[in-house]
């Protein structure tokens, strides 16, 4: 049932239900919470009637807010998640994100009105953490504002970002990331035994953690790593030329689009990718892949322990080694 009168029906109210059954709202509150321990059961049951008869449908805000939590859960990116092609970067993790929140009875909210200035995105954008809305956060986006990270370590604000962070003082923020490291040096391993020692590392984010564990990764094994960032356009027949005379014999891509770069100017090169996206439909390249969906879940389930009060803030998901046709012998 609907209350009417002036304006708008409005949902039926527990104050209604008290009107009507000649209690306080304070006793109907017990009664539908089935706390009324010291309520006779006569008024008990006629509250229960008129509720039913009344169509009274508690409000689930209400409900969550009263077990101390809002049971939504937010996601804040640094940049759009919603690219022109659905198989995004992102939507891997996305993926996962939703599996688990909808497995554990959460509902997610995304943040997309935080813009400070152009492109640039800030959870501090008007002078307040907009992620107060939400009982913590899964944080995602190259291009983070530090100043945004510490401020929610200070103020002790549960969120998990997919990546590894750190503070100035060098402090890692709670974060689920790729075993970029483990996974390199499982790869440097059978570059080594296709008879390789000079490998190049090509890509394109050299400031960013995820590229130092790759490269660590890489170095822990018996190889000798040197690194390039270009441009995909950068990469012509000039600059596989000097990766030759410097003695090269494969090369490592931080992604597919680098490795084809590298492809279609160097046809017999040996390559690998540090980085197959789950959703790419080349299965010919070795390397190893990014388990998006897999941290996506881990990243939601971590952000459920920290709202709790609990559970690990650091960890990596394996990354899966594919053996392709595309790194081949010295």
């Amino acid at each position: 049932m609907r209350i009417t009168g002036q304006g708008r029906p409005r949902r039926v109210s527990q104050a209604d239900i008290a009107r009507r059954a000649g209690v306080t709202q304070a006793a109907v509150s017990l009664i539908l919470r089935d706390k009324a321990t010291t309520i006779p059961e006569e008024t008990r049951r006629r509250v229960l009637d008129i509720a039913r008869e009344m169509g009274y449908r508690a409000d689930p805000l209400a409900r969550r807010l009263a077990k101390g939590r809002s049971q939504l859960l937010g996601i804040f990116t640094y940049e759009r998640v919603f690219g022109t092609a659905q198989r995004s970067l992102y939507h891997p993790f996305l993926l996962g994100i939703e599996e688990a929140a909808e497995e554990s009875g959460n509902d997610l909210l995304l943040f997309t009105s935080a813009a400070m200035s152009g492109p640039v995105r800030s959870i501090y954008a008007g002078g307040e953490n907009k992620l107060r809305l939400v009982d913590g956060a899964v944080l995602l986006g190259r291009d983070e504002i530090p100043a945004d990270l510490e401020q929610l370590v200070a103020e002790q604000y549960p969120f998990v970002f997919i990546g590894r962070r750190f503070l100035d003082d060098g402090r890692e923020v709670p974060n689920v990331s790729p075993d970029y490291r483990g996974a390199g040096r499982v790869l440097a391993g059978r570059i080594a035994a296709l008879g390789h020692r000079e490998v190049r590392y090509v890509g394109a984010n050299s400031g960013l953690p995820a590229t130092a564990d790759r490269l660590a990764g890489l170095r822990d094994g018996d190889l000798v790593v040197s690194s390039s960032f270009p441009k995909l356009d950068e990469i012509s027949p000039a600059f596989v030329r000097e990766l030759r005379e410097s003695g090269v014999t494969a090369v490592v891509a931080e992604n597919t689009g680098y490795a084809e770069a590298v492809r279609n100017v160097a046809p017999g090169l040996p390559i690998a990718v540090a980085g197959i996206s789950e959703e790419s439909a080349d299965e010919h390249w070795s390397g190893y892949g990014i388990p998006g969906r897999l941290v996506g879940r881990r990243a939601l389930e971590q952000l459920l322990a920290a709202v709790e009060g609990g559970g690990d803030a650091i960890s990596t998901v394996e990354c899966p080694q594919h053996e392709g046709t595309t790194l081949t012998r010295a």
